[in-house]
């Protein structure tokens, strides 16, 4: 790309606009989606807020984060006093680009207005394209939403399981299980609390989140069975009540009414002596 495809606009302004209005917001003024801009700032040194930053009550945020020192892409050209050359408005999208910029316009307008004011045509003109291109991407309301609980849930998951695997024993894993689910959940459990809520949303992905339930427990279950040799029954229902207090915790800290670290300590007595319990069945 030359230096005449390219407007000029400085890092002080991709700065104002990532901390003015949450990303997929920001990112239209660059026809960027909102991945990219986040890759974007990564880049030049631009620090971004959390996405629970924007259901933070404003007297709460605190002060914003200064740049780094100017770092330019070994691909990207600046001029003048510390400004970048940035693509210029792009009004087409790869199509997972749009579908991504879709599902993160749709989640900042969850959380700053509520659910029940994420439609297909309130996101598209909010991201600044048609109702037509948005419906290219989804059929329809549920389809968005249930696109993003999806999303939601599976970033959770994947992030839960990339700790876990640094544990070195059962009662390590459980922990890092419980503290990674909890830390999540002030992230992004308002989000997901809100999508979880809609009466459709949870009726379309029952039998999935089931499935997905079952597989997630089936390893502990073998053990149980397996290593101590508790009956499948018996070892279903411990393994479930368990992870509810987990689920709950969870809930009680993305809705704030509990703090993480009284949340941690309590689940965390309980869990661990659930499963110091379940270790002692074989004994009994």
């Amino acid at each position: 790309m030359t230096h005449a495809d390219r407007e000029e606009i400085s890092r002080e302004a991709v700065y104002d606009a990532v901390w003015s209005r949450p990303l997929a917001m920001a990112s239209k003024e660059f026809g960027l989606s909102a991945n990219g801009l986040a890759k974007l700032c990564d880049r030049l040194g631009i620090p971004r807020p959390s996405r629970s930053y924007w259901a933070t009550p404003i007297a709460k945020r605190g002060a914003r984060p200064p740049m780094d020192a100017q770092q330019t892409a070994p691909d990207e050209s600046s001029v003048g006093d510390g400004e970048t050359l940035l693509p210029r408005r792009r009004t087409r999208l790869a199509p997972a680009d749009r579908h991504d910029q879709l599902l993160d316009t749709a989640a900042a307008i969850a959380v700053r207005d509520g659910v029940q004011k994420v439609t297909l045509k309130a996101v598209a003109r909010e991201a600044g394209i048609s109702e037509a291109q948005a419906h290219n991407c989804f059929q329809g309301r549920l389809d968005l939403l249930l696109s993003l609980t999806r999303r939601e849930l599976s970033i959770l998951e994947e992030r839960r399981r990339s700790r876990v695997v640094r544990g070195d024993d059962r009662i390590a894993r459980i922990v890092i299980s419980t503290v990674s689910y909890l830390h999540e959940a002030v992230e992004r459990g308002p989000l997901l609390q809100m999508l979880l809520r809609n009466s459709d949303v949870r009726e379309a992905l029952r039998a999935e989140r089931a499935s997905a339930t079952a597989r997630a427990r089936e390893p502990i279950l073998q053990v149980l069975s397996g290593k101590f040799a508790m009956k499948r029954a018996v070892a279903n229902g411990s393994t479930a009540a368990l992870a509810a207090v987990s689920l709950r915790a969870g809930g009680l800290v993305a809705s704030g009414r509990t703090d993480l670290a009284v949340a941690e300590r309590l689940s965390l007595a309980i869990i661990l002596a659930g499963a110091r319990s379940n270790e002692a069945w074989e004994e009994g």
